[in-house]
Formats: structure tokens, C-alpha cells, sequence
């Protein structure tokens, strides 16, 4: 049995193997989202939040919460495809909420910034 006719399919083989495990390793994505604590008012369609710190509402931040996963206060999560409904459309209400907020780079679209990635409504 000639093993020279085994070392260049192989060789290949394990180029091949490697060269694929860089390309994988290199393109992958990950994200920690920065967790924060505060009361959201919801807009009137519940699709975004005004964020406070506290009880004063001179100062928030707004973020869109629609199409972000959402568990609401009996802790059940939910998909985000409707909304976190546990926000509400009352835009005098406030709830208690804790957002998990991922800083996406602007990509061909030209957007990019802070975007909600989770929501849970808090007791």
C-alpha cells in the first residue's frame, strides 16, 4: 500500500478544516447587552418607551421596544412580535421595567445606536 497517494487528499482535507474554522470563528457576532433599571412610558401604540431613572419625568430616553422579547410580571417570556403588551398604550401610566440595551453599529442602512434587545416588566 503507497501512503503518498493518502498525504494530498488528506493535506487538503486539513487545510480545508482549518481554513473553515478561521472563516467561522472570525465572522461570528456576539453582544452583552447593558442592563438598566427605571419606568417606561409606552407611546400610544406600544411600540416605544419613554425611560426614566425615577419619578421625574423631565429627563428620559426613548427606545423602540417593539420586536424586542418581552416577560411580563408573571415571568412567561414572549417573542416581541406584537409588543411587550405588559408596558401597555397608556402614555400616563408608568411601569417598572429592567431593558437589556445592545449599541448596534450603523451598517449599510446607516443605522445604528442603542436598540432594546429584551424587556421584562417588573412587580
Amino acid at each position: 500500500m503507497d501512503l503518498r497517494r493518502f498525504i494530498a487528499p488528506v493535506a487538503v482535507g486539513v487545510v480545508v478544516a482549518a481554513v473553515f474554522g478561521v472563516w467561522g470563528f472570525t465572522t461570528r457576532h456576539s453582544a452583552t447587552a447593558d442592563v438598566v433599571e427605571g419606568w417606561a412610558m409606552p407611546n400610544g401604540s406600544g411600540t416605544a418607551i419613554a425611560l426614566y431613572d425615577s419619578n421625574d419625568t423631565r429627563d428620559g430616553t426613548s427606545y423602540i421596544v417593539v420586536g424586542a422579547s418581552w416577560a411580563g410580571r408573571d415571568g412567561v417570556w414572549h417573542d416581541g412580535a406584537d409588543g411587550p403588551t405588559c408596558i401597555g398604550t397608556d402614555t400616563t401610566t408608568k411601569t417598572s421595567v429592567r431593558l437589556g440595551i445592545v449599541d448596534v453599529e450603523a451598517g449599510l442602512d446607516g443605522i445604528g445606536g442603542p436598540r432594546v434587545a429584551w424587556l421584562r416588566c417588573l412587580a
